[in-house]
């Protein structure tokens, strides 16, 4: 009888022990469920469904002489912008979501101006530009084995953010001031909607009493920009993004706003700066 005893008392321990375990499980799941949740932001697709935001950038946006500071901005699926604020979110629905025209100008990765044109951007910027009619893929890759140390210019673009991962970088030289790759897709590049930052060098002293012939003009040496122009598509069509580097200077995107992962094709020459004129849309 004694050893029944024992062992009820034993098996009501075990049970009650049991209860015990189960009981602080449930309690530290429920925490960190309640934890996760509460601490990753989350917006509404269409689909009525909510998505983490993994990274929430703040940008400081320009629009049609408007300056909407702090802006908290993310991406959806396809890279295009989501804000997440109440002013600049409506103005963007209202009349940029849906246009395939406008253009980036990107002081850095956290200031950008949005224009309704590649060619009211540059005018903007009181850029001339200077292409050279030959821009084959065949030429453009016998220019990328040449040593950067005699370059006007150079860009480098980074499959990653914060020029990281693999990079394909372009040189700019006396004998070619600017170039231009239709298709990023080109089995040549392989790097088609993978771009997500860039570096660009202007070699370029800042030095205004040397010249320098830009198409038929002799320009200062302190008055040449390095611009490049990226494409939402191939053939240098749709939505653009412009970066410049100003005479002896480095100018580093560490992400590219509304183009992460979304460049097919782009455009880098040298510009003087000064009085526009529209020969990069010919």
């Amino acid at each position: 009888m004694a050893i029944l005893v024992s062992l009820n008392i034993l098996f009501k321990k075990h049970i009650t022990m049991k209860k015990l375990i189960f009981s602080f499980i449930a309690v530290a799941t429920a925490i960190l469920s309640s934890c996760n949740n509460d601490d990753i932001p989350t917006v509404q697709n269409e689909g009525d469904k909510t998505r983490a935001i993994e990274t929430v950038d703040y940008l400081n946006i320009t629009y049609k002489g408007i300056t909407y500071k702090n802006v908290p901005t993310t991406y959806d699926e396809n890279g295009d912008f989501i804000f997440l604020d109440n002013e600049f979110s409506t103005v963007y629905q209202n009349e940029l979501a849906n246009d395939y025209d406008w253009s980036i100008s990107a002081k850095d990765s956290y200031n950008i101006t949005f224009y309704p044109s590649l060619e009211s951007n540059l005018k903007s910027n009181r850029l001339t530009v200077i292409e050279d009619a030959n821009s084959s893929t065949k030429s453009i890759l016998k220019q990328l084995t040449r040593s950067a140390s005699d370059s006007l210019a150079v860009l480098t673009l980074y499959d990653d953010k914060y020029y990281k991962d693999r990079s394909l970088t372009f040189g700019l030289f006396e004998n070619r001031l600017s170039l231009a790759v239709a298709n990023l897709k080109d089995k040549s590049f392989k790097f088609n909607d993978k771009c997500s930052s860039l570096i660009i060098k202007n070699n370029f002293p800042d030095d205004p009493d040397h010249y320098f012939t830009l198409g038929v003009d002799n320009c200062p040496y302190s008055k040449i920009e390095a611009v490049f122009v990226g494409y939402d598509d191939r053939n240098f069509s749709d939505r653009t993004i412009t970066g410049i580097a100003v005479a002896n200077s480095i100018k580093k995107y560490a992400t590219l706003p509304g183009f992460n992962d979304k460049l097919s094709s782009f455009k880098f020459l040298l510009a003087r700066k000064g009085q526009y004129h529209d020969d990069i849309n010919s």
